[in-house]
């Protein structure tokens, strides 16, 4: 669905004191305190309406290679999400411990979910007749969670002279009728999307077409997008991509205002960013068959995630009737139970002060420090927090209190009665005398 990419940093940026900690560079055009309302969101739903899609058949990269394009175009015209329940959908979403949804408008086959003027391909052919983007969005905003819109600027279906999805190895050709007409369609569906929904991100995909949509229409199109709603984030315009071929984070626009991964981690760079995956990667659509993260693995990559500052966007896949399959949605509570469980240590927190390591990571809000154990750990040392004292150390889920050591500058903190086994990643918090300034990231040492 999406594109793997490394990071390099961008040598151009804008930075940002005393606002996000340790998220220094900063689109100057982002709106800032959307993105900190963003990063404080850390858990989010995508939802992949793929009308295109049977477990058969597969999704719009199945279309030529093995899927002929008219078997594809049927299965979606034939698409009916009569069971689809925004309100069902977004209680999940916020039983579920979710702060945000993005939702698949349009994939790379082209086919849109809502009624566009710019195309035919779109659910106007259907007989289900319910607005499913106004009506998750009104949802969302009811609720309180952001609600955020995925495009592919990718389009099948319009480039009807592409045999298939291209990957980011080949530049595909110009689509029929020219790139300026292409580009013009895109930004059309865009508008309409931001007119229409009013979401509070764009999420992008389909970005790596070479001369068909470069770095600078992406810049483009960003430039088109803030003429029309400032206040709104967006990520994945378009590939950026230094002389050595790795991609980075750029604050001209042309990557939006946060990064995306997908299905990976990474330790703390100094931009804001998400990882995007789904519970039954690498399949996005519903497919009874298809292997499933296990609870540890959510939890697992969940955590690395916010202990490295950034955000994870868990995807589901409905079913073709439009509700959510129980098998995906039970095995999201199983891992959302988790971070309910420790919701302090989550929401609202920015990762760090420590950097990860084989012991686990941190986090911090005010005057705590919460580390993130994720192997069986006797005890740590941290020589590095000059000007704070370490008032106690506590199990966050058991109220258990550990001794802490304290030489000097350095603190020694030993653990015991910590089951690793039912917890694969057990919460300390450290309470300390006054609230934790972030200027660098410290290094912590284990046994």
């Amino acid at each position: 669905m999406l594109k793997k990419v490394g990071i390099v940093f961008c040598t151009l940026f804008f930075v940002i004191t005393n606002l996000f900690s340790q998220t220094t560079i900063v689109n100057p055009r982002t709106n800032k305190a959307l993105l900190k309302t963003f990063q404080e969101k850390k858990l989010g739903l995508m939802l992949s309406f793929f009308a295109v899609y049977t477990p058969k058949t597969g999704d719009a990269w199945s279309i030529g290679n093995g899927t002929p394009e008219r078997v594809a175009d049927s299965i979606a015209l034939k698409w009916d999400p009569e069971n689809f329940n925004a309100k069902k959908i977004v209680n999940f979403a916020m039983q579920a411990g979710c702060k945000y949804i993005v939702v698949i408008a349009k994939h790379h086959d082209g086919y849109g979910i809502w009624n566009s003027q710019f195309t035919d391909f779109d659910i106007k052919q259907s007989k289900f007749k319910k607005d499913i983007l106004a009506e998750l969005g009104k949802e969302c905003r009811r609720k309180g969670l952001l609600f955020g819109i995925y495009y592919s600027i990718a389009d099948l279906h319009y480039c009807s002279n592409w045999t298939s999805m291209p990957t980011a190895q080949k530049t595909p050709p110009i689509p029929k009728g020219g790139k300026p007409a292409f580009v013009e369609f895109c930004k059309n569906q865009v508008k309409e999307l931001m007119n229409k929904y009013n979401p509070d991100i764009l999420w992008f995909d389909g970005f790596w077409l070479g001369d068909v949509w470069n770095r600078q229409d992406g810049r483009n199109l960003y430039s088109f997008i803030k003429a029309i709603k400032p206040n709104i984030l967006t990520t994945r315009l378009s590939s950026v991509k230094d002389s050595s071929g790795h991609a980075f984070f750029a604050t001209d626009g042309s990557s939006g205002d946060f990064f995306s991964y997908e299905a990976k981690t990474t330790d703390a760079p100094y931009f804001p960013w998400e990882t995007v995956t789904s519970v039954s990667y690498p399949v996005y659509g519903f497919d009874p068959k298809a292997k499933m993260f296990s609870k540890k693995e959510l939890i697992t990559m969940f955590d690395k995630t916010i202990c490295g500052n950034g955000n994870f966007l868990l995807n589901i896949g409905p079913k073709r009737d439009g509700s959510l399959p129980e098998m995906l949605t039970n095995r999201f509570f199983e891992f959302s139970d988790w971070v309910k469980q420790n919701k302090e240590a989550v929401y609202n927190t920015s990762g760090g002060p420590f950097k990860q390591g084989t012991w686990g990571g941190s986090t911090y809000i005010n005057d705590k420090i919460f580390l993130h154990l994720r192997k069986a750990t006797k005890e740590v040392s941290i020589h590095s927090l000059k000007g704070y004292e370490i008032l106690s150390a506590t199990d966050l889920t058991t109220g258990k209190h550990f001794n802490v050591e304290k030489t000097g500058d350095d603190f020694v903190i030993h653990f015991s009665g910590i089951n690793m086994d039912t917890n694969p990643v057990s919460i300390i918090q450290l309470m300390l005398n006054k609230p934790f300034v972030f200027n660098h990231w410290l290094n912590i040492f284990s046994k």
